[in-house]
């Protein structure tokens, strides 16, 4: 086995353990108040769908943002991309 595959083995045997702990920062990381303060609906809504699933394209489109503004937006309010 070539140290590529035994990377790749080890990255999906803790592949759900790693995006359950990066899913928990970025939950902990959103000040919900400051969000429904600074954002329209459709920008809470691609927060709440970034930060459950980490989908940074379709949380941008559904915000109306490219994905370089919205990944801006997100470093501005403070929310973990992890």
């Amino acid at each position: 086995m070539s140290i590529a595959e035994e990377i790749h083995q080890e990255y999906m045997k803790n592949f759900e353990d790693w995006e359950k702990e990066a899913r928990e920062e970025r939950e902990k990381s959103v000040d919900w108040d400051k969000v429904r303060k600074k954002c329209t609906p459709k920008q809470v809504r691609a927060i709440k769908l970034f930060v459950r699933y980490r989908l940074y394209e379709a949380a941008a489109s559904i915000a109306e943002m490219d994905l370089y503004d919205f990944i801006k937006f997100l470093h501005k309010l403070r929310i973990v991309r992890g």
